[in-house]
């Protein structure tokens, strides 16, 4: 009797969900391709914005106007330009999220923001120092003693673990996942910057440099993956690079055969890479790559022509695959009010949700699932 009610259950369940299905798929027009939608976030009548971190629904970042404040404050905002400031303090600005923790600098210190009620806590009593990237209750970021350290903490300033390697004059970590840190440390002052990653302690430093190369830098991570950039030249072009753990994984997301010659990595999220490049056809800006070279898409192709530069500065993808991406567009047209010209940067956020043929899938998958049959074990 109870196989019975349990596959009678199972076809009611799977007739639900094929009706609400038909249903949405009958309100909702079937796109031949999915679409971008651009979410202007700058807060009129604030004169500059940047959004450098998201966490689904919530994005982070920061704004600043003369008038109404002489700080740059750390803002929060919810897929609209309406925004909630986390305090006014000379200096503040939420660079990374995760959640509902956001971190950041305030007052020209690492700071950390918890959970709804974005309750502060100051992770350095000193100033100088920064929190970059949080994940799972731990932040990563750097503190200046004499020189950079990259740290890493748990929520409070006396957990501080230092992550600056034996032989480096200075570090920073500047992202964080389960798979690892990653960011940079320099062995010398003259020399460029090597990207690193790390397991939690100094001495874990994974040496991420490819041969050959002058600098670079790991800025992101995701699943294994690091994200930044490499120049093999002092002063020369910037490489969107990914690591998978080694210096000898090193892809160059620019190399022969892409659609873009230049450009860098500042997030990732599963397997999709946002950042900044130049495209073979001039163009360039804000860049989402979808875990290939070759897959390279121009988000600023999308923004109006008063808008001459742009990049993306962090990616969340939602448990519904809706992707955000979030960062700043230069505004090269723009009066304040009174009349004065004033170009910008302005807090843009590009959002890509799945296409409603996706929900096909769906329906497929629930009809399988109507075949199952609980079975008796001999």
């Amino acid at each position: 009797m109870s196989v019975i009610k349990g596959v009678f259950s199972l076809r009611y369940v799977v007739a639900v969900w094929a009706g609400l299905l038909l249903l949405t798929l009958c309100l909702r027009p079937v796109a031949s391709e999915p679409g971008w939608v651009v979410v202007n976030l700058h807060p009129d009548p604030w004169w500059e914005s940047q959004a450098s971190a998201v966490a689904g629904r919530y994005q982070g970042g920061h704004a600043y106007d003369p008038g109404i404040t002489t700080s740059v404050q750390p803002v929060v905002w919810h897929d609209t330009a309406s925004f909630t400031s986390l305090g006014s303090a000379s200096l503040g600005e939420i660079r990374g999220m995760s959640g509902l923790d956001k971190v950041g600098v305030y007052g020209g210190r690492a700071a950390l923001w918890q959970g709804a009620d974005s309750t502060y806590v100051n992770l350095w009593p000193a100033d100088d120092s920064v929190a970059c990237a949080t994940w799972g209750g731990w932040q990563v970021g750097r503190i200046f003693n004499d020189f950079t350290r990259a740290s890493m903490w748990n929520g409070s300033a006396a957990s501080r673990v230092n992550l600056h390697p034996a032989d480096a004059v200075s570090s920073v970590a500047l992202a964080i996942d389960g798979s690892g840190q990653a960011g940079l440390f320099r062995t010398d002052r003259v020399s460029g910057a090597h990207a690193a990653l790390w397991q939690g302690s100094a001495q874990s430093v994974v040496d991420l440099h490819p041969a050959g190369a002058y600098s670079s830098q790991a800025q992101a991570i995701a699943n294994g993956r690091q994200g930044g950039y490499v120049q093999f030249e002092r002063d020369g072009t910037y490489y969107p690079a990914v690591w998978s753990g080694t210096a000898e994984s090193f892809v160059n997301f620019s190399a022969p055969g892409a659609p873009t010659d230049a450009g860098l990595i500042y997030g990732m999220d599963g397997n999709v890479q946002v950042g900044g490049a130049r495209f073979l056809d001039g163009s360039g800006g804000a860049t989402i790559w979808f875990g290939t070279p070759e897959s390279a898409f121009n988000l600023a192709s999308l923004l109006s022509s008063d808008y001459t530069r742009s990049e993306a500065r962090a990616v969340d993808i939602d448990e519904f695959g809706t992707i955000r991406v979030v960062g700043y567009a230069y505004n090269e047209n723009y009066y304040l009010p009174n009349g004065t010209y004033y170009p910008r940067n302005e807090a843009m956020m590009w959002v890509l949700v799945p296409e409603p043929s996706s929900l096909v899938a769906l329906g497929a998958g629930l009809a399988g699932l109507a075949a199952l049959r609980p079975r008796r074990r001999r």
